[in-house]
Parts: C-alpha cells; sequence; structure tokens
C-alpha cells in the first residue's frame, strides 16, 4: 500500500534528486525518514558497496529530458519518469546489488512533453514510432554510437504488473541502463517505491 505523497514532499523530493543526481524515489525516501541527514554520501562507486543497514542497488543517473521551449507533462512534470517514482530492482550477478530501474511516465511516453511534435521530439519515447529521425545514421561524423542501445544509454523494457493473484493489472515501461553505461554505475542507498510484476 502506498503512502499519500503530499505536493511540497512532491517538490522537495524533485530537488534532491536533482542537487545530489539520486532516483527520485531514493530522495522521496530520505525526506521521509526520520533520521538526521547521514554525514556520509548515500552514493558510493559501484565498487565499493557499504555496510550501512539501508538496501542498497545499482543506479545510473540519466539527465532529465532537454524540453527546450515545450510545456513540461503535467503528470511527471518534465522529468519522463513515473510521478510516484516507482522502481523496479532486476537481481544481479556476482554477488552484487540488484540494478535499480526506473518505471517512464506513462503520459508522456519518456519525453517529459505535454505535447509531441508529430515531427518528433528529440527525445525516445516508450512508443518507437514517434521517434521519427532521432537516430540518423547520417547524424555520426566519426565513430557510430552503441549498437545496442544507438547512443541512448538505455533501452525501453515493457514490464506487466500483476495482483496479489497473478492476474495482469497494468502494462508500465522501464527505462534499462544498457551495459555502454557501467561505468557511470553508483551505488546508492534507501528504501524505494518498487514495483513488482
Amino acid at each position: 500500500m502506498s503512502r499519500h505523497v503530499s505536493n511540497d514532499l512532491k517538490r522537495r523530493a524533485r530537488e534532491l534528486a536533482a542537487q545530489e543526481g539520486i532516483p527520485y524515489s531514493a530522495a522521496l525516501a530520505r525526506l521521509r525518514s526520520s533520521r538526521k541527514p547521514a554525514d556520509q554520501p548515500t552514493d558510493t562507486a559501484a565498487d565499493n558497496p557499504s555496510r550501512f543497514l539501508l538496501p542498497e542497488y545499482l543506479y545510473v543517473p540519466f539527465p532529465a529530458p532537454d524540453l527546450g521551449d515545450a510545456r513540461p507533462c503535467d503528470s511527471c512534470e518534465g522529468s519522463g519518469l513515473d510521478a510516484e517514482g516507482r522502481t523496479f530492482a532486476q537481481p544481479s550477478d556476482g554477488g552484487r546489488p540488484p540494478l535499480l530501474i526506473e518505471v517512464v511516465c506513462s503520459v508522456c511516453e519518456g519525453c517529459g512533453r505535454a505535447e509531441h511534435d508529430p515531427e518528433g521530439c528529440g527525445w525516445p519515447h516508450t512508443d518507437p514510432d514517434m521517434d521519427d529521425g532521432l537516430y540518423d545514421e547520417d547524424d555520426y561524423d566519426e565513430e557510430p554510437p552503441c549498437p545496442s542501445c544507438a547512443g541512448r544509454e538505455f533501452n525501453y523494457m515493457q514490464g506487466m504488473l500483476s495482483d496479489d493473484q497473478g492476474e495482469p493489472v497494468e502494462v508500465v515501461y522501464l527505462r534499462l541502463p544498457c551495459g555502454c553505461t557501467a561505468d557511470r554505475m553508483r551505488i546508492v542507498l534507501g528504501e524505494l517505491v518498487e514495483v513488482s510484476g
């Protein structure tokens, strides 16, 4: 069961997430906590796990979509991510913490805009038909981008959420970091707003 989140708490969580480069859900969890702010940083290098009692997740920070002059999506306020900060924890191998994967906003389909340009917004969408001209091979003067993600550094992956009886209740898209981002991967701490299914 999810707890109500006030608009002020959402605003402060988004500010904290942007300031520290951590997921919105981790910022929200920290603000909800009654503990004093930690003296230590709340993220560490991926190869340096902590020994704190808080859950740890591998996380790749991505910049918010560049909106230009476009009006931000009313649901996600331009972040391109789920307004409630829902995440999915994908198990990792080798004894590493699970990979934190963020849920994409279902209203704007990841671009962060209230209206979609018919010629393409310049940002990847969960619906690839909305990305006309975004990955034109002629745009690359030198080395082509990663063949797995076409330079996005992530891929969208469809997921199905189920209720307690295993019945499907919601289709979501997850923003799965590409392997080419491994050097940017960090460990973040905190109780996150997880989804499962």
